[in-house]
């Protein structure tokens, strides 16, 4: 019963005090009279759960205005000022992460070169050569050759007496000769001779070249690098991680609510 000035549910009862419908029933038409305003929210699907659970959580608790004309005054400028805040908060409170990973990085990196080159080379040289040859010969030879000549001539008119001469190789012999002539000559043969030379080849030759050429060339590097790190850093333990986790489950609409109290009177 309200003591100083009307309790929430009064207010939701009123819209269907005459008729015979569950509590549940009464919060749901009640909650379409006192929330006929806009206000900011993450997501349009939860408004309805929003001011349901609103409704339930101060159904027994006493307005802290007047009347309640201006407590429906104060809950929108107090929806509309404070709701874009809790709602980054509902936002953070959806995102699935890893509570054992508190690191990670993904680095991508990307890299391309297009050069186009033009080279020119010139290639000059001056080359020479000096050559001297010198030979010196020096031939002795001694040799030794005998040479023997024989010459015979016979005549033949009716030799009285047989002769028996045998011819130069000893095969045969001579029975009648009326004359013999015979030729003879024994030689021996010595020489010795000697050869000296000397030989001088002196050259000398000069080369001069020179060319040119010009190089063009397209270089197309493309270079790719990804690299992806997962995992934990620093000296915080896996358990301090997992309780960190679990705090920070806790609901953002109960802290929402608690700050909703100065709406409402601090008795009890």
């Amino acid at each position: 019963m309200a003591s100083y000035t009307m309790e929430l549910k009064n207010y939701i009862e009123m819209w269907s005090q005459y008729d015979t419908v569950s509590t549940r029933e009464k919060i749901e038409i009640g909650r379409v009279k006192l929330f006929d305003f806009e206000y900011p929210i993450f997501n349009e699907d939860y408004r309805k759960v929003f001011e349901t659970n609103f409704i339930r959580k101060f159904y027994m608790r006493e307005i802290g205005f007047e009347t309640e004309g201006l407590f429906k005054f104060n809950l929108e400028t107090w929806l509309l000022i404070h709701m874009p805040y809790f709602n980054r908060m509902f936002e953070s409170e959806l995102i699935e992460y890893d509570p054992l990973i508190n690191s990670k990085v993904d680095v991508v990196h990307n890299k391309i070169n297009d050069k186009n080159q033009n080279d020119t080379r010139n290639l000059s040289g001056v080359s020479s050569s000096t050559g001297n040859n010198t030979s010196n010969t020096d031939q002795q030879s001694d040799s030794e050759m005998l040479d023997d000549q024989f010459n015979r001539s016979l005549d033949s008119n009716n030799p009285d007496s047989r002769l028996a001469i045998t011819a130069q190789d000893g095969i045969g012999v001579i029975e009648y000769a009326s004359g013999i002539k015979e030729n003879k000559d024994t030689g021996k043969k010595n020489s010795s001779g000697q050869m000296i030379g000397v030989s001088n080849d002196t050259s000398l030759s000069d080369a001069n070249a020179e060319s040119s050429d010009i190089l063009a060339s397209n270089i197309n590097d493309v270079e790719d690098f990804i690299q992806s790190r997962v995992g934990k850093i620093g000296v915080q333990s896996y358990s301090k991680m997992v309780m960190e986790y679990r705090l920070a489950l806790v609901r953002v609409e109960k802290t929402l609510f608690d700050e909703m109290q100065e709406l409402f009177m601090l008795v009890y």
